[in-house]
């Protein structure tokens, strides 16, 4: 049984702050390695898409497939087939302040997690 805590937060903002940004990038960053990838990635993009459609997505639908390969095609500006934290700042609607200071002062996950401690 799903525990309500679990759902995932502030996918459905407008605008996410930097806590809440940091919120979201642990609930889906499970293993804690400094990405979203494989389950995870599927499971953020799944919740992502209900978030901005309000519907429910099933992921074995082809079509939902192809809108993940479109968006990882735009997002995955690496192209190593996952999500990092300065991928996700582009995909999120987050406040401007907090994104350029991400661009300016971090360079990786790794990094901005050591900074976040101190929020």
């Amino acid at each position: 049984m799903a525990n309500k805590a679990q759902q995932p937060p502030h996918l459905h903002l407008a605008e996410v702050t930097a806590s809440q940004f940091l919120d979201i990038w642990k609930h889906f960053d499970a293993d804690g390695n400094g990405y979203i990838e494989g389950k995870e990635l599927e499971s953020f993009f799944r919740e992502l898409e209900m978030a901005r459609r309000g519907a429910g997505v099933d992921p074995s639908n082809p079509t939902f497939r192809e809108k993940m390969k479109e968006f990882m095609q735009k997002f995955d500006k690496n192209k190593d087939g996952r999500i990092e934290m300065s991928e996700l700042a582009q995909i999120l609607p987050t406040e401007e302040n907090f994104l350029l200071c991400f661009r300016e002062f971090v360079s990786s996950s790794a990094e901005f997690m050591a900074v976040s401690e101190c929020l």
